[in-house]
């Protein structure tokens, strides 16, 4: 199941701060993974589908590097689509890969070990590093994701404004409801 270009768009724009809250709140343990570290500070934010070998890889996957194994050339990785890559290792490539504007992850030399990442598995990297999320949960956790941050927006706003936040902070307020949907469709969020 190929990833959905609204569901990439949402997912790249929530973070993995909101992404890991909203699994949380769904009961799943902390899909974090250890030690992975952006190549550049502000490279784009990384949103793909994980790949553990390049003949796999569908254009807009993640290429996966286990350590020990080589990184295939970058003129390959381009024609392929890749959208980014996530090493248990320390990149050798590294000013090249951040010269072409690739997003990717590596591990520092003495943190190497295996990534806890399945094919198929979503991948969202920025600042505080990759999350992994289940495949078949990517469209609602970036549905929940973005729900949750325009929430807290509008909460914000709310007290920004000199208003009260009782009845915001609980969802299920029918006050805080019909207000957070009035102020939804006004900001087309």
């Amino acid at each position: 199941m190929a990833l959905k270009p609204y569901t990439r768009d949402r997912l790249r724009s929530v973070g993995t701060a909101a992404i890991a809250a909203v699994l949380s709140g769904r009961g799943l343990p902390d899909r974090r993974i250890d030690g992975l570290r952006p190549l550049a500070h502000a490279q784009d934010p990384l949103v793909g589908e994980a790949c553990m070998a390049l003949e796999h890889c569908r254009a807009g996957a993640v290429l996966v590097v286990e350590a020990g194994k080589p990184l295939p050339s970058l003129a390959l990785l381009a024609r392929r689509g890749v959208a980014g890559i996530v090493s248990a290792g320390p990149l050798r490539e590294a000013a090249e890969i951040v010269r072409r504007g690739l997003p990717a992850f590596q591990r520092p030399a003495g943190l190497v070990k295996h990534l806890p990442i399945e094919s198929g598995n979503v991948l969202v990297g920025d600042r505080q590093g990759v999350i992994a999320i289940p495949a078949h949960l990517a469209d609602e956790i970036a549905e929940e994701a973005a729900d949750a941050l325009a929430f807290e927006a509008f909460t914000a706003e709310q007290v920004d404004a000199g208003g009260g936040v009782y009845g915001l902070h609980i969802p299920s307020g029918e006050q805080a409801r019909i207000a957070f949907a009035a102020w939804r469709k006004l900001r087309r969020r």
